[in-house]
């Protein structure tokens, strides 16, 4: 079955991330992690990406990536390919890392920018492991908040605290939670219509209005659902594009 193809950001900018081949970590300990940071750096040098937030965890790894010379493609491998040899040489083993290929959102208005942020900033306080995001010391939240590191950090965070409207604006709205499993999308506007047709024929994978009403409706309901995910996608927009009543949408 062919691949997907991967959205193309019209801003450039991209929520990706990698996770542990069958879930397995891919940090042991500290070490690990700033090798990580240290490639995370390289690869920024050498493509002129630029790296808006991060967040380390045992067995994945959230970034906010703005493409420079490279593409977002070009750029997870380079830094997938680079860390995993370094891992596997230091712990004596074979074979692939990472499983499968990274996942990828586009990010095109600054409101999902914001969500973003805020989201890979509070993944580990909502997986269990940490009472806030000052509280962890493995992601970018660090480089906005002190000055100080700031100044010397990979993180570019001109953009992030522009956007909020500063540090004070950014650390009030990094202490609302997050509601979404890809992003929040409380605070988002909506997707245009356009965005909105890409992303819902992403799902539907070449699946026509015929193809949807004859499905079991389990199954379609939960394609259904799949669709209702969608960030800043509404109910009228997955109307419009599948040709399935509104009503079935929301009942699904």
């Amino acid at each position: 079955m062919p691949r997907t193809a991967r959205i193309k950001s019209d801003s450039g900018v991209y929520h990706a991330m990698v996770r542990g081949i069958n879930r397995q970590d891919i940090f042991q300990n500290n070490e690990d992690r700033i090798v990580f940071l240290e490639k995370l750096s390289a690869v920024k040098e050498r493509s002129e990406c630029s790296i808006y937030a991060y967040c380390l965890m045992s067995n994945h790894v959230h970034l906010l990536i703005g493409e420079g010379v490279e593409t977002i493609s070009q750029i997870m491998k380079r830094l997938g390919s680079s860390y995993a040899y370094w891992y596997n040489k230091k712990y004596e083993r074979i074979g692939h890392l990472f499983q499968g290929r990274f996942r990828s959102e586009p990010i095109n208005v600054e409101t999902y920018l914001l969500a973003a942020l805020r989201y890979i900033h509070q993944n580990p306080v909502k997986a269990g492991i940490a009472q806030s995001c000052e509280s962890y010391p493995w992601s970018s939240y660090h480089d906005y908040i002190n000055p100080e590191r700031t100044a010397k950090s990979l993180t570019d965070t001109e953009l992030g605290l522009k956007t909020t409207g500063g540090l004070r604006q950014f650390a009030e709205f990094h202490q609302k939670p997050c509601s979404n499993d890809l992003l929040d999308i409380d605070d988002v506007t909506r997707a245009t219509d356009a965005l909105a047709e890409q992303l819902i024929k992403q799902v539907l994978g070449g699946r026509t209005t015929v193809d949807l009403l004859e499905m079991p409706i389990p199954e379609r309901n939960m394609l259904l659902r799949k669709l209702k995910a969608l960030p800043g996608v509404s109910h009228r927009q997955i109307e419009r594009v599948t040709g399935i009543n509104r009503n079935m949408i929301q009942r699904a």
